[in-house]
C-alpha cells in the first residue's frame, strides 16, 4: 500500500466537471493562462492547462470558489504531465492564509468523512453544513 507523504487530504474540485481557474506564470516568459482546477488541497492543487508548462514555474492564482471567493495564491509546480498541447501541473502553495487552511481543510475532511461513511454502505451521509456541500456532485446529496 502506498504511503501518503502530503501534509493536507485533497478533495476533488468536480463541480460541472472542474472549475475553470486563471493563472499567471511569474516565471520567463511571463504569461496568463487559461487553466482548470481539478483537485485542491491546503497544501496545493492539481491544474490542467492547455500549454507547455515546464516544472519549478513560479505561479499566482485567485482562488474563486463557494466559501473561497477572490483568495490570492502564490506558488510553484512541483510536477508535470504533459500531452500535446496539455499539461497537467501539481502546485505546491508557498505561503496561504491561515483562515484559508482552516476552511480547505475542513472541506477535505467533509468530503473525507463523507467518502469513509459511502464505504461501509451507509446512505444517509449527507447534511446540509457540510463545507464540501457547494462542490458536491454525488448522487446520495439531499436534493433541497
Amino acid at each position: 500500500m502506498k504511503t501518503e507523504r502530503r501534509k493536507h487530504h485533497r478533495f476533488p474540485v468536480i463541480k460541472d466537471l472542474a472549475e475553470p481557474i486563471d493563472i499567471f506564470l511569474m516565471d520567463e516568459p511571463a504569461r496568463d493562462l487559461p487553466a482548470v482546477l481539478t483537485n485542491l488541497s491546503a497544501g496545493g492543487m492539481s491544474l490542467m492547462v492547455f500549454a507547455h508548462v515546464s516544472g519549478d514555474t513560479r505561479l499566482k492564482l485567485v482562488l474563486n470558489l463557494p466559501g473561497l471567493e477572490g483568495i490570492e495564491l502564490h506558488g510553484h509546480v512541483t510536477w508535470t504531465s504533459s500531452k500535446g498541447d496539455t499539461t497537467m501541473l501539481g502546485v505546491a502553495f508557498n505561503h496561504i492564509p491561515h483562515d484559508t487552511v482552516k476552511c480547505i481543510n475542513h472541506m477535505a475532511e467533509h468530503y473525507q468523512d463523507c467518502e469513509l461513511k459511502l464505504s461501509f454502505g451507509l446512505k444517509d451521509v449527507c447534511f446540509r453544513q457540510c463545507s464540501y456541500w457547494p462542490l458536491c456532485e454525488k448522487t446520495v446529496k439531499l436534493k433541497h
